[in-house]
């Protein structure tokens, strides 16, 4: 069965519209306050003259100017950021996740956003100098001495919000689609069926592998409370490690527990194929991994349940370190071998207690 779709902007638009609309009328309020400041305070006669009301407007659209700009530039280091920390995630629900960076970098990208945006509002100052009767420089060392600081001080000040924010409303390609969605031609697809999941005492001993993580999490969900130390169920480890004779298991909370018979247990029930060598001394359980996956990728991605509960105890780049997909194992096509392999694997035993020791 078809049926005639077009996207339907409304919510989104109207959510972007209010946006635009606050960040005017706080542009508005922030410049008739600034534009009552004189040599000597605050001058209120200011109000009835018509250069005060010119001159507000013109701060207010440099002001909304100001702050696309600033959306540009966090866009633009965004995709910078990704390059250079490919280990890290750096974007959630809508928003640049620039807290996991390092400190350094953040500190570097505001302040250089806000020279930026001073050295262009400056040229601009000294233009209007260059035009008005009377000496330009004097005129601009003038409003250098009176105003910079307070421009200084806001320009600061609202890219450190917008930067630590990850504020990237209209630049997101979901409300790039919801803006521009009128020009879009109408598409026919498919009306999705409602489909049931079943638990897997149910299904054949394989399930497809893009749903084979929602049918495990809901039929047993995770339960840090009944972790054991000594004996854990396969689904609640993420990673395996060995070096050296040294066996360890990552448990689900980001605990690590020393695991010398975890692997042979997993082999006398199949389940050792889960387990993906990603580097010369980490195994990842695949389990856990969002599908579907590129041959080629560099980085794995946990489900979303999984990422949350080992950020109990570890830190987003820790557990994006181990998901990176190592050169010399995308040379020798290990992870393509697998994802050729990965529908006939079996999962039957993915609930049991398996000793560690």
């Amino acid at each position: 069965m078809f049926k005639q779709y077009k996207p339907e902007p409304n919510n989104s638009t109207s959510w972007n519209d209010m946006k635009m609309l606050k960040l005017f009328v706080e542009s508005f309020f922030v410049s008739l306050i600034f534009n009552l400041i004189g040599n000597n305070g605050f001058k209120l006669n200011r109000f009835l003259t018509p250069a005060y009301w010119t001159w507000t407007l013109a701060f207010t659209l440099a002001i909304v100017v100001a702050a696309l700009l600033i959306r540009v530039r966090l866009k633009v280091l965004w995709i910078h950021w990704q390059k250079k920390y490919p280990q890290l995630q750096l974007f959630r629900s809508g928003r640049v996740e620039t807290n996991s960076l390092p400190k350094s970098e953040l500190v570097w990208a505001i302040l250089s956003t806000s020279f930026l945006l001073l050295v262009l509002y400056l040229c601009f100052i000294f233009l209007i100098a260059f035009v008005r009767s009377g000496s330009t420089y004097m005129l601009f060392i003038n409003y250098l001495f009176h105003y910079t600081p307070f421009v200084a001080t806001g320009c600061l000040v609202y890219v450190s919000y917008v930067f630590i924010g990850g504020q990237l409303w209209w630049l997101t390609p979901t409300n790039a689609l919801a803006l521009f969605s009128d020009l879009l031609p109408e598409k026919i697809v498919p009306v999705e069926k409602v489909v049931t999941i079943l638990p897997p005492s149910a299904l054949d001993k394989s399930i497809p592998i893009g749903s084979l993580y929602d049918v495990l999490y809901l039929q047993a969900r995770f339960d840090l409370s009944s972790l054991r130390k000594d004996a854990v169920r396969m689904f609640d480890v993420p990673f395996y490690f060995s070096k050296k004779g040294k066996k360890q298991v990552v448990l689900i909370d980001g605990t690590r527990l020393e695991a010398d018979h975890f692997l042979k247990e997993l082999e006398t029930r199949g389940l050792d194929k889960w387990f993906f060598r990603i580097s010369s001394t980490c195994r990842v359980n695949m389990m856990h991994i969002r599908f579907p996956i590129s041959p080629n990728a560099t980085q794995l991605e946990f489900r979303k349940e999984v990422f949350q509960s080992l950020r109990l105890k570890m830190t987003a780049m820790e557990i994006g370190n181990l998901l990176q997909v190592t050169e010399w194992m995308r040379k020798e096509k290990k992870l393509k071998d697998f994802l050729d392999d990965v529908h006939h694997l079996r999962h039957k035993g993915w609930d049991q207690l398996i000793p560690l020791n």
